[in-house]
This record gives C-alpha cells, sequence and structure tokens, in this order.
C-alpha cells in the first residue's frame, strides 16, 4: 500500500493521540518498509556502551539516520566505519519519544570505495607488520644521480612533468623511461615487474616511479603487494610520486622517499645547477672571510706567544746562567779535592820508596852479619839457610813495595775517573746532547720552551747538527 493512501485514510475528523499515531504510522512502515536495500556513507558514528551503533547515512542530497543494534553488530564488520560508502538492508522503525524515524539495519556491506578502503587498511596492515613501511630502512636520494630510470605511462601527464622539470633544472640529463601501465589490469604486474628488470640490469642512481591523481580505483595498483614487495627489495634507491598530494598510496610507503607530485619528484632529484652554482660561491666568499678571520685571530696569538717566548726565554737564560755558575763553583771544588789527593798519593810514593830503601838497607846489614857469622862458624847447612831466607825476605819486600804502589795508583786512577765523569764532554759520550738555539750558548731544559717548527742546535760529543722541532709533548 502506497503512504499516500494510508495518510489518506488519516484525514477524517478522528483524533488520534501521539501514541496512537505513532503506532499506526510504524504499522504502514511494516506493511510497506519492512526490508529496504539503501546505499549511503556512513556519518556521525556513535558506538554506544551498550553495544549498539548510531550512525547516519548519507549522500550528497539528504541523510537519513540508522541503527544497528547490538545482536546485528556481527553482520556488518570492519564496514561500520566512519566515511565508508556501505550498502545497508534494513526496516524504517519510528521512534515514539523523539517522533523520529530511522533505518534499523540488519546487515552491512563496504560498496565501491568503502570496499577498497577497507582492503587498502588490510592490506597496509599486514604489511607494515612485515616491516616494509619501516623508517630506518629507508635510505636517502643520491644528491647527484648521474642516471635515473623513470617507470610511468609516456602518454600521461605525469612523465611530461616530471621531464619538463627534470631538463629544466638540468640539462642534459640521463633519464631512462619504462614504460608500463599505471591503471587497470595488468598494471601492478608490469609495475613489478619494471622494478626487477631495472635492479636486473643495474647501472641507475635512483628508480622514480610516478603517475598522475585519480580515485582510489584508479591508483589501486600502486597498493598491489606484488608492488609493494619489489619496491622493497629494491636494490637501488626508489622514489616514489603517486598522484596529488592528498593521495597516500602503499607504494609510495615502501618507496625509500616519496614526493606529492611528479613535479616535486623532479625538483627533489635534480638540483637546479644556477642556485646550487650561487649557493657555492656564497658559501666560498663566507669561507674566504672566515678563514681571513681565523688568521687574523692565529696572527695575534702567534704574537702574544712570541712575546711570551721571549719573556720565558730571557728568564731561563738568567737562571741557566746561575746553574752553570754553581756548576763551575761544584768543579772547582772537586779539582781542589783531586790535588789534595794527589798530594797524598806523592807522600805515599814517597814514603814507599823510603821503606823500601830502608828495608833493603837492614836486610843488608843482617846479610853482612851472616856473613860474618859465616866466616866465624863456616857451616855450609847454615849458609843455605841463610841465603834461602835471604832470598825469601827480598820477595816478600819487592811484593810489598809492588802491592803498596798498585794500589796508589789505583786509587789515582778511579779519583781520576770520577773528576772525569763530572766534565761536560764526558756526559755527551754518554749519549745525551746539549740542545741550544742557533747562534746562542745558553742549553734549552724544559720542553715547553719550544714551539713546533723552531729551529734547534743539537751538540754531540764529536760535533752537532740542526734540528727542527717538529711536535712538542
Amino acid at each position: 500500500m502506497e503512504m499516500t493512501s494510508v495518510f489518506e485514510k488519516f484525514s477524517s475528523r478522528e483524533v488520534l493521540t501521539p501514541t496512537t499515531l505513532a503506532a499506526r504510522i510504524q504499522a504502514a512502515f511494516d506493511d510497506n518498509f519492512s526490508q529496504l536495500w539503501v546505499e549511503g556513507e556512513i556519518a556521525e558514528l556513535n558506538l554506544a556502551a551498550s553495544g549498539h551503533a548510531y550512525f547516519v547515512l548519507k549522500d550528497s542530497a539528504a541523510r537519513l539516520k540508522a541503527v544497528m543494534w547490538k545482536g546485528r553488530r556481527a553482520y556488518a564488520g570492519a564496514a561500520l566505519a566512519e566515511g565508508l560508502a556501505v550498502l545497508a538492508r534494513g526496516r524504517l522503525g519510528l521512534y515514539p519519544p523523539r517522533g523520529d524515524f530511522q533505518l534499523v539495519v540488519d546487515y552491512l556491506e563496504p560498496q565501491g570505495e568503502g570496499a577498497l578502503k577497507l582492503a587498502f587498511e588490510k592490506m597496509k596492515k599486514a604489511l607494515a607488520a612485515e616491516g616494509f613501511f619501516a623508517e630506518d630502512r629507508k635510505r636517502p636520494l643520491p644528491y647527484w644521480p648521474a642516471r635515473v630510470a623513470l617507470v610511468t605511462s609516456p602518454a600521461g601527464a605525469a612523465a611530461q612533468d616530471f621531464l619538463r622539470t627534470a631538463l629544466t633544472r638540468r640539462p642534459g640529463a640521463a633519464i631512462s623511461l619504462y614504460q608500463v601501465r599505471v591503471q587497470g589490469p595488468g598494471a601492478a604486474q608490469e609495475i613489478a615487474q619494471a622494478l626487477t628488470d631495472l635492479n636486473a640490469w643495474g647501472g641507475f642512481d635512483l628508480i622514480v616511479l610516478t603517475r598522475g591523481g585519480g580515485s582510489l580505483a584508479d591508483l589501486w595498483a600502486f597498493n598491489e603487494e606484488q608492488v609493494v614487495r619489489a619496491l622493497a627489495a629494491s636494490r637501488t634507491v626508489t622514489l616514489a610520486a603517486i598522484g596529488h598530494s592528498t593521495d597516500l598510496t602503499l607504494a609510495e610507503m615502501a618507496a625509500d622517499a616519496r614526493a606529492i607530485t611528479p613535479t616535486a619528484a623532479a625538483e627533489a632529484v635534480f638540483r637546479d645547477q644556477a642556485a646550487l652554482k650561487a649557493h657555492l660561491t656564497e658559501t666560498g666568499e663566507r669561507l674566504t672571510r672566515a678563514l681571513g678571520s681565523l688568521m687574523a685571530q692565529r696572527r695575534e696569538r702567534l704574537e702574544a706567544l712570541a712575546a711570551a717566548l721571549y719573556r720565558q726565554t730571557g728568564e731561563n737564560q738568567a737562571r741557566l746562567r746561575e746553574k752553570l755558575a754553581g756548576l763551575t763553583r761544584t768543579l772547582a771544588r772537586f779539582e781542589d779535592r783531586l790535588g789534595f789527593e794527589s798530594l797524598g798519593l806523592d807522600q805515599l810514593a814517597a814514603r814507599l820508596t823510603r821503606g823500601g830503601a830502608e828495608a833493603l838497607a837492614w836486610r843488608r846489614a843482617r846479610l853482612s852479619a851472616a856473613f860474618q857469622a859465616l866466616r866465624l862458624c863456616t857451616p855450609a847447612a847454615w849458609l843455605a839457610e841463610a841465603r834461602k831466607d835471604l832470598a825469601g825476605l827480598d820477595d816478600r819486600r819487592r811484593k810489598a813495595w809492588t802491592a803498596r804502589l798498585d794500589d796508589n795508583r789505583a786509587r789515582l786512577a778511579l779519583l781520576s775517573a770520577r773528576l772525569g765523569d763530572l766534565s761536560p764532554q764526558a756526559v755527551l759520550k754518554r749519549g745525551y746532547a746539549l740542545v741550544t738555539r742557533p747562534g746562542q750558548t745558553a742549553p734549552v731544559t724544559a720542553s715547553r720552551d719550544l714551539s713546533p717548527g723552531e729551529a734547534i742546535q743539537v751538540r754531540l760529543a764529536d760535533g752537532g747538527f740542526i734540528s727542527r722541532v717538529e711536535e712538542v709533548e
């Protein structure tokens, strides 16, 4: 029964209450709108704590309130989402407390773009779990690519925009076009094969995948799993520029870099030669100014260090003169001691000479007395024994005199050696060196008194040489 006939029946003078009228309207809805299929976009979605879902189905000109009870939510699945285009099945119902009618939905499925959006989100979640969109696996674009491969359809505006911008920014750029379909059946397979072939051929610094804008369905080839996997497996750096700035495909998420348009992709790949030249000129000027300022600072610091070195050198020379005077006094004292030791040695030698002569005279007197006694006694045995004693005594005398003389000579040699050790020439002979500055006599005793690049004179035991300081430790 049509709605007009229903309301004609209620046009008499019969007086109804709102409740009675609502019941009759609901009965009319049950008779005429018990099962409807309505297509629209979900808006104002409210998932209540009770489990019921309240939303609006809308198109470009009208809005229809809808409700899906908790027990029917299982028949909607992921299609119950804000902004999705869906096909809903249900019946019209009236809500008497507010006098609103609504569609009571018992089944819901995605429709058109809505189905594609669901598929997009499902594929995105699965591929993200495998790490294809992770930022840490993405590589930077080459700064100045020599060869670029462009994967797109030559008939589209995207190829023309890219090539025009690229050749304007870098005339004569080496760009190789790999022709593929970018929409429709078989497009995803051609795109994936192009990426595989370019990596197999090698020789490219960058692969650019691009096409112009379109609907989600038009761009669907760039959301296919095989294209995403081919981009992730590419050994060559990849850049994707699909659609417009509001479009985002899985291919762009998997590529190393993304540009919002083909023109922006060409600007990202090919740097402006004129701008780069101007930048280099400006950088050179800044570097020259900075270098001049640095040299002035270094020159000022060098002059300050030279002044400080001059003052330090004068102080060091004074200290060295004082130390040399002290050494000279010490050497004089050792010379006096050596003289005293030599005098004692001379005295010992004189005593030794006198003692030897006296002992010899004494032995001769005893020998004379023995000869006298021999003449008186003349026993042959006594004579032989006396001769033997005389020979032994003479030998002991010579040994004693020689030992004492050797001892005095050893002491003299030891004192002479000690005196020689204190000589500066002896110090140099032991491998030490005397370091002075050319033309100066004052020695350099501290490393802090020297500076890298300074000339020094090194004196050895048998000569010397001029050297230059490389590093001060």
